[in-house]
């Protein structure tokens, strides 16, 4: 546990970070610009090529992206946000839902954004084939950028502020865009990869002789192949992810792909975040607990979350301060997984699921307070506990549905889900 020395040391270590990184992208405080959806109209470009390299079977690819803008913008530089869309690596498209839902969030906040398509297929499913598949693609995602800072270097028509570029993704594309921030050096190069014949880190994919750097990375339900290609000095992170991904691992286990075959064990937002974390580089994460894999795919609720919390640290790094700097329960933010675990095997709900009442009983710990929220991570109740051994929560005025519980025990939290028939 920090003591109040510690936090206020921790406080003033996060806040020299984020002044420090806002000092390269001043000039963007001052309205709610950025901060919030202040465009009605999103213009899309579709089809924009910005290059073209050889797939996994040999094949010619021509590289396109669909480029959002805020309609009606007068702006003269914009942050250029590009989007990588999931699929693990073997299918997906610029035209994913999620995608194109955050391109238009970000766009209707004054963004530039570009969902871009990259080089997908494996020769088979097995740890090289998969190390190949992400290189390929962090490679055509570097191509992209560098298509801008060409377009900025002379007519500037999507008007980019080339020293504000943030490289986000979900799922595969949240891989690609954390392996072209984090495995930046040579010597960092997998086994699987062979420069001679995939090209070399930059690649061949377009855009020679500009750069393919980036001042941010945005992280949904993503995982790195080593945590440890993260440094001190490396460049500000956001992640998002579920407690129960069975797609991309939370923390640090085996990947499969299509949930069969095993690939190799990665490092998920939660390892990256508590690396990241003690190699002094700045980052934020939210945990969704007790959700699956892209939980903002399809849900309202979810996507909101996801663009809020987002929006929320691509302005802090701006060094402004946004409107709405604490929307999200604290219940959901940076709980470590494994730190409950005695008291995880030792706490009974049930039943589970119920009818009416839900009993809450620990022979080991001390109950202290229960709390519960809907899957939107609204609070429903609180419930402290003076002198019962065991508690009891009751449907009484709870719809039937999906419910999370947060027990405290002993100063110990767990959270468990529950259904209410």
């Amino acid at each position: 546990m920090k003591t109040t020395i510690q936090k206020l040391f921790a406080c003033f270590f996060l806040l020299s970070h984020v002044q420090g990184y806002s000092q390269i992208v001043t000039g963007y405080c001052g309205s709610a610009r950025y901060d919030q959806e202040i465009f009605s109209g999103v213009t899309i470009t579709s089809d924009t090529s910005f290059g073209s390299n050889t797939d996994y079977s040999g094949a010619n690819v021509v590289l396109t992206m669909d480029i959002y803008e805020p309609t009606g913008d007068t702006a003269s530089m914009r942050p250029l946000i590009v989007w990588a869309h999931g699929g693990s690596f073997l299918g997906g498209s610029k035209n994913d839902p999620d995608v194109t839902s955050l391109c238009n969030h970000f766009a209707k906040r004054g963004y530039v954004c570009a969902s871009i398509n990259y080089r997908t297929g494996m020769n088979g499913a097995n740890q090289t084939s998969a190390t190949q598949a992400v290189y390929r693609a962090v490679q055509d995602m570097k191509a992209s950028i560098r298509f801008f800072r060409k377009d900025a270097s002379s007519t500037n028509t999507y008007r980019i502020d080339s020293n504000l570029v943030i490289a986000a993704g979900s799922s595969a594309g949240a891989f690609t865009a954390l392996h072209l921030a984090y495995l930046n050096q040579p010597s960092e190069l997998p086994s699987a990869i062979d420069t001679t014949v995939l090209g070399g880190m930059e690649g061949n994919s377009g855009n020679p002789g500009y750069s393919s750097t980036v001042n941010a990375v945005v992280n949904l339900c993503g995982a790195l192949g080593n945590k440890n290609w993260l440094v001190p000095g490396d460049i500000p992170l956001c992640s998002m992810h579920g407690t129960i991904d069975n797609t991309v691992p939370y923390a640090t286990a085996m990947l499969y792909i299509i949930n069969i075959f095993p690939i190799m064990v990665v490092d998920g937002s939660y390892s990256i975040n508590d690396h990241a974390n003690s190699v002094g580089v700045w980052n934020e994460m939210y945990t969704w607990y007790g959700a699956d894999h892209v939980p903002y795919a399809g849900s309202t609720a979810y996507m909101d979350t996801t663009v809020r919390f987002v929006s929320n640290f691509l302005y802090q790094y701006m060094g402004c301060t946004p409107a709405d700097p604490n929307p999200l329960p604290n219940t959901f933010i940076n709980v470590a997984v494994a730190e409950n675990a005695a008291a995880e095997n030792d706490l009974l709900v049930y039943p589970n699921p119920a009818e009416q009442n839900i009993t809450i009983r620990s022979d080991r710990y001390r109950i202290q307070k229960l709390e519960l929220f809907d899957v939107t991570g609204r609070a429903i109740c609180s419930i402290m506990n003076n002198q019962a051994s065991d508690m009891i929560i009751s449907k009484e005025n709870i719809p039937a549905g999906i419910y999370f519980l947060k027990v405290y025990l002993n100063g110990q939290r767990v959270i468990r889900k529950i259904c209410f028939r």
